[in-house]
């Protein structure tokens, strides 16, 4: 993908650094934490690597290595559903997170999902640990070196987002991809012990352009990112009837 705003010393190409490909057996039952891809960027659930791998899946109904190459992918993913459950051919970010994983299980490193950080405790200025919530009941958890906040961003924080982008006022007016518990929790703990949070950025987000995808039944929609798209010149997207729903941010800032 080329840079998203081409400014002086922009490259059309070439940036952008993606995760090879992981084998998810290895992970064996640690395969259990990692979250799947976000569904609407699959093939009923088979993830496509940004880069040659995608692009095979194009070209595949004019180029017979490219029709080769599609057909050996969806016989795997047919295999591993069948055996597995999932596809074990982690590609992008679920490559990236799956190695950071074995990675972490191969130094011995005590995982806890489903815990969320509530408070941080304090030796006089010194922070020595956090309170987490475990299935409704209340942990406390001591660390000798320090506390490493990685929470993420603040996507599905309304109030922040409003304080935040001064053009979208409610905080409701963008969708996020990120999961709906991703709300800043991180953030709000850092300022408890005397963070300061910088909202003077002039880019304080990823931006993309994003579809809302129904769901049958009660279900919420599902954002899906135009990743690719975002990368086209002067891309502006409309809906079937012709009405335009994303351009580029500078457009949206006037």
């Amino acid at each position: 993908m080329p840079d998203f705003h081409t400014t002086p010393g922009a490259a059309t190409g070439g940036r952008s650094v993606c995760a090879m490909p992981f084998d998810a057996r290895e992970l064996g039952p640690l395969i259990d934490k990692l979250r799947e891809p976000l569904s609407v960027i699959t093939i009923k659930g088979m993830g496509l690597a940004a880069g040659q791998d995608i692009a095979h899946f194009y070209r595949a109904t004019r180029s017979p290595s490219s029709a080769l190459y599609v057909g050996r992918r969806l016989l795997a993913f047919a295999w591993h559903k069948l055996r597995y459950g999932r596809s074990m051919h982690l590609v992008n970010g679920n490559a990236l997170v799956a190695r950071l994983l074995k990675s972490a299980d191969n130094r011995g490193v005590d995982l806890r999902t489903h815990a969320r950080g509530v408070a941080l405790l304090r030796d006089g200025r010194r922070v020595t640990g956090a309170t987490v919530v475990v299935a409704g009941s209340e942990y406390e958890v001591h660390a000798r070196r320090g506390v490493v906040l990685a929470c993420g961003g603040y996507p599905h924080d309304v109030e922040r987002r409003a304080g935040t982008f001064a053009y979208t006022p409610s905080g409701l007016d963008h969708w996020s991809a990120a999961p709906r518990t991703n709300t800043g929790d991180g953030i709000r703990l850092g300022e408890s012990v005397g963070g300061r949070f910088n909202n003077t950025l002039d880019a304080p987000a990823a931006w993309t352009p994003v579809s809302l995808v129904p769901q049958r039944g009660d279900g919420a929609d599902i954002v899906f990112p135009h990743l690719i798209d975002r990368a086209k010149p002067g891309v502006i997207a409309v809906t079937r009837a012709g009405k335009r729903f994303a351009t580029r941010i500078e457009q949206a800032k006037k």
